[in-house]
């Protein structure tokens, strides 16, 4: 062991970037190799060896609230968040003391603080942390819900705005709220479980567009990071061996996130002046990218095209649009031409079992089982 004053103590709290080659699925081309960096909090394990290097216990990469009693909105929770941890080494010189802020972690009511440190940590790749001050902004202003208010309702598998008329409790003692649909829709009566968040009325910065929009970001990223696998989510359910890994989660809610953020902009876009909705525009067109991305990682590759489309017919020049397409048009060349070579080998599959009698018998009871 080295002493180097300069050296953090065993068990303080630091962070350590790191870089990763992102796999992809999907046809490769020379030069498409990701590398991604990405920031991650750790406790120090022990003093720097004779090369300057010391051992560290990371944190968990899933995110978790600022408070015990915090829940999230948009980004996934695990019952195992903060529960799995990784050891690894790094250069003493390399490690990075935790910003001020997060001593105390607690920034009262003041909604632009909490998204400012969310886009510090964004900046450092600490995409983990980032996502918990994104989501403790959101529930500063996201969850009050009353009458005259307009709020975010999941209606028939999309994001709709909604305006609450009346609120009354049934017999149980339930919320249960009267709606009405400025696109025209038929009134309804909801539940609280139906409305995804409330509108912020006041927010004439736009700031929970914004933290939407940088919160959607920092779980796309996250999805290429956290592949840990065999988690239940907070109500129980173990995902299916098919999903066992986080990262579809985390994707999912970066299309949650959008999908509210483009709503939102359609809403606002109707009421604003020109020098106002020529931000919301731009706004709508990176949350629509960003969906885009995360629907391509999921293989909904119809979704992202739809998204990128619509971005072009705004803006035929925006060049990460261009990109894109390119990229969902390969992927859907791929998909097809995989599907076509399955469809071969399971044609060459039963010709040569019905060559045979056996093969033909078997055939036979797989017809059945069906």
């Amino acid at each position: 062991m080295v002493e180097d004053r300069n050296a953090p103590p065993i068990g303080s709290k630091v962070r350590v970037t790191s870089k990763i080659a992102i796999d992809r699925p999907g046809p490769k081309r020379r030069g498409d190799g990701v590398t991604l960096t990405f920031a991650r909090r750790s406790i120090v394990a022990t003093l720097p060896d004779d090369d300057g290097r010391v051992s560290l216990v990371q944190d968990d990469l899933s995110p978790i609230p600022l408070t015990r009693e915090g829940r999230f909105l948009i980004a996934p929770m695990f019952e195992s968040a903060g529960v799995q941890v990784d050891e690894c080494e790094a250069d003493a010189s390399d490690l990075l003391p935790l910003l001020a802020f997060e001593d105390h972690r607690d920034c009262g009511d003041d909604i632009a603080d909490y998204k400012d440190y969310g886009d510090k940590l964004l900046s450092l790749f600490d995409y983990t942390c980032a996502i918990s001050y994104y989501e403790a902004a959101l529930n500063l202003i996201s969850t009050k819900i009353e009458v005259g208010g307009t709020v975010i309702v999941r209606r028939k598998g999309h994001c709709v705005i909604a305006e609450v008329d009346f609120i009354e409790n049934d017999e149980a003692g339930n919320k249960l709220y009267d709606v009405t649909f400025p696109s025209g829709e038929d009134d309804a009566t909801i539940t609280r479980k139906e409305i995804l968040l409330a509108v912020w009325t006041k927010d004439v910065l736009n700031l929970q567009i914004k933290i939407l929009l940088n919160l959607s970001r920092c779980l796309l990223k996250l999805a290429d990071v956290d592949v840990s696998r065999g988690n239940s989510d907070l109500s129980g359910k173990t995902m299916s061996t098919a999903k066992s890994s986080r990262q579809d989660r985390y994707r999912q809610a970066t299309v949650l996130g959008c999908s509210i953020a483009i709503s939102i902009c359609e809403h606002r876009t109707s009421e604003s002046i020109d020098e106002l909705a020529f931000e919301l525009y731009s706004l709508r067109e990176k949350a629509r990218i960003v969906r885009s991305r995360a629907f391509l990682a999921l293989r909904k590759l119809p979704n992202a095209v739809v998204d990128v489309k619509k971005v072009l017919i705004q803006n035929a020049t925006n060049r990460e649009a261009k990109v894109l397409l390119s990229k969902i048009k390969a992927a859907e060349a791929y998909a097809k031409l995989t599907d076509k070579r399955l469809s071969k080998e399971f044609c060459r599959w039963v010709k040569t079992a019905t060559d045979s009698s056996n093969g033909a018998e078997v055939l036979g009871r797989v017809d059945d089982l069906i």
